[in-house]
């Protein structure tokens, strides 16, 4: 509540003179407010301005970019035969490849029928199909032979597997197994069939016993083979594996040494060591063949190096005494020139002396591979950057 003190003659407002006389006091003041609301707001307005001449700067710089106009683009007549990425700076131009060899990996064949055969003699009697040296173990079910289903158990032994299928086929079908050849034959007066799409064991595979339209159906190769998950003194191996008598085994490959113990080691965990190691091959065993195989993981034609250091493993599984199947150099021309060779199927300028040019031969054959600038690239860049320019000048 304001206080007036009016003279009682004169009726002066006294409350109102002191307002004004504190008001023209104050004057000063608020005109330094107000100017320093205008600096800082010319202060912000040049902010802006340095902001946005900063923005500007930058497209330009990035519209001056030489990689910008240096990129380039490929394009490949037919992409059967090969494919191909240019980097910035490639020189444009058309380039004709002609694939005459595609590079292959060298690859390791051990010696075949490492594994021991399955019986010494004729008689099966004892071979009990659990214990038998087949590279796959036998699973118990049923398998079919000239339509009548014979049960079998993996406690059976292979004569009485013999007598099963002699059994259910009233006497038509008879087995017998041949230790020379080591493989089983089945015979008949009648031509023999062979399986049916409900059985549930795989004897007629891991016997490789194929239907052949006669009356006489063997084996198409040798039966005993490597057992992969027993341990390697139980891996039916004609060989017997040593590992130097304490279970430190070794042996190299391309100088990379790999352990094994006899007594713990499987042939699967020896193999998958040499996969897993830096010896740069992959090695598997060949069941068909009975044989270890080791490839090189790259292509071109290297070869390897084997070396028992301690035990006779490399001996034992016929690597040691394997054929290298050599491996293929890739082999090509660009523009009809003289022949060009990699050690891959990539050809990279080092090797056809196309700066930025990479190529990928896919198969043999001839294409072409032009090369020309990204100006859709440049284009889109372009417009992106005048638009963005264009915007700050508003």
């Amino acid at each position: 509540m304001g206080y007036s003190i009016s003279g009682l003659a004169s009726g002066f407002d006294w409350q109102s003179f002191v307002d004004q006389m504190v008001e023209v006091e104050r004057s000063p003041q608020a005109t330094m407010r107000s100017e320093q609301t205008a600096i800082e707001e010319r202060n912000n307005a040049f902010g802006s301005v340095k902001t946005q001449l900063s923005v500007l700067q930058n497209r330009i710089t990035a519209l001056k970019d030489a990689s910008l106009y240096n990129s380039r683009l490929t394009n490949v007549a037919d992409s059967t035969v090969a494919s191909a990425t240019a980097s910035s700076g490639t020189a444009a131009g058309t380039y004709t490849f002609n694939i005459s060899q595609l590079a292959t990996s060298a690859e390791l064949r051990g010696t075949g029928n490492i594994g021991s055969r399955l019986n010494a003699d004729a008689n099966v009697s004892g071979l009990v199909l659990a214990d038998a040296g087949f590279s796959t173990a036998v699973s118990a079910g049923v398998f079919t032979v000239d339509g009548k289903r014979v049960t079998i158990e993996t406690t059976d032994t292979l004569q009485g597997v013999f007598d099963k299928i002699n059994t259910a086929t009233g006497g038509a079908v008879s087995g017998a197994y041949d230790p020379d050849n080591d493989k089983i034959t089945l015979t008949s007066a009648s031509p023999i069939v062979l399986g049916s799409v409900t059985d549930t064991s795989n004897f007629l595979q891991v016997a490789k016993l194929y239907n052949n339209g006669t009356g006489s159906v063997g084996s198409a190769s040798t039966l005993g083979g490597v057992k992969m998950s027993a341990t390697l003194n139980q891996s039916n191996l004609a060989t017997a594996v040593s590992d130097g008598g304490g279970g430190a085994g070794e042996f190299k490959v391309n100088g990379v040494s790999i352990a094994f113990n006899a007594g713990t080691d499987t042939m699967n965990s020896v193999l998958q060591r040499i996969n897993d190691s830096t010896a740069g091959v992959l090695a598997s065993y060949d069941s068909v063949n009975d044989r270890l195989v080791l490839r090189n993981k790259t292509t071109g034609d290297t070869g390897m190096a084997l070396e028992d250091v301690t035990g006779n493993f490399l001996a034992a599984t016929g690597l040691s005494s394997g054929t290298l199947q050599r491996g293929n150099n890739l082999k090509y021309t660009v523009n009809g020139g003289s022949e060009l060779v990699s050690v891959s199927n990539t050809i990279s300028d080092a090797s056809s002396g196309i700066t930025g040019l990479t190529v990928t031969a896919l198969k043999e054959g001839a294409t072409q591979v032009a090369v020309t600038s990204d100006t859709a690239k440049i284009k889109t860049r372009s417009e992106e950057h005048t638009s963005e320019l264009q915007s700050l000048a508003y």
